[in-house]
């Protein structure tokens, strides 16, 4: 379904979209909750993944990008129940009969995705149709700009681990000396006990007999 989405706009070259309704059904859903570690006993941003069961798509909402390059969809599902669930449209929804979907558009206007530092996605930037470098140019520049944090965090990360090595191979050595120059309380007295019995060994030796 999402896919289709995007595919319709980037043949249409539509500069901005939004669903307007939507209603149908589903024989498989996969979508993305929110901070629901309980429901499913997973980490947060947790996917839900049900291949094999129908849904009624209760509502269907979110922007297109300029040319269908991406999108940021939320939907409503219910299953045979009439227990709803809901949350970020990922591919692999399945359409069951139908899905009737009504989109806006506007010739004016122009949806970007960008990544914004603030927040650490790629958010919503309208402009005026036309403006900005070539169709999907946010896009571009927003991955890129992600793509360079990510690597700047790798390689943080793999100083933090060598320093933490370093520092662990020097705390060794330091034991290593301490244990040299001072040795333990109990390796001392074993020395002493051994000088003792010595002594006491040589005293023995030369008392007259």
């Amino acid at each position: 379904m999402k896919r289709a989405l995007l595919e319709y706009c980037s043949a249409q070259n539509l500069a901005s979209a939004w669903i307007l309704t939507a209603v149908g059904s589903l024989r498989a859903a996969n979508i993305r909750l929110a901070h629901h570690d309980k429901f499913l006993g997973a980490g947060t941003n947790a996917v839900l993944a049900l291949p094999d069961q129908k849904f009624e798509i209760c509502s269907l909402v979110g922007t297109i990008s300029r040319a269908g390059a991406s999108c940021h969809l939320h939907v409503s599902l219910a299953d045979r129940r009439g227990d709803c669930v809901g949350g970020h449209l990922l591919d692999g929804n399945v359409v069951f009969t139908t899905c009737e979907i009504v989109l806006g558009s506007s010739s004016t206007m122009a949806f970007d995705r960008e990544l914004d530092e603030r927040t650490g996605f790629d958010e919503l930037v309208v402009r005026e149709a036309g403006a900005g470098a070539e169709t999907g140019a946010g896009e571009t520049r927003g991955k890129a700009a992600r793509r360079a944090r990510q690597l700047r965090a790798e390689a943080r990360e793999r100083e933090l681990r060598a320093a933490a090595g370093e520092r662990e191979r020097a705390r060794g050595l330091f034991e290593w000396l301490v244990n040299v120059i001072v040795p333990k309380p109990g390796a001392r007295r074993a020395e002493s006990e051994e000088e003792e019995e010595e002594e006491e060994e040589g005293a023995a030796a030369d008392a007259p007999r």
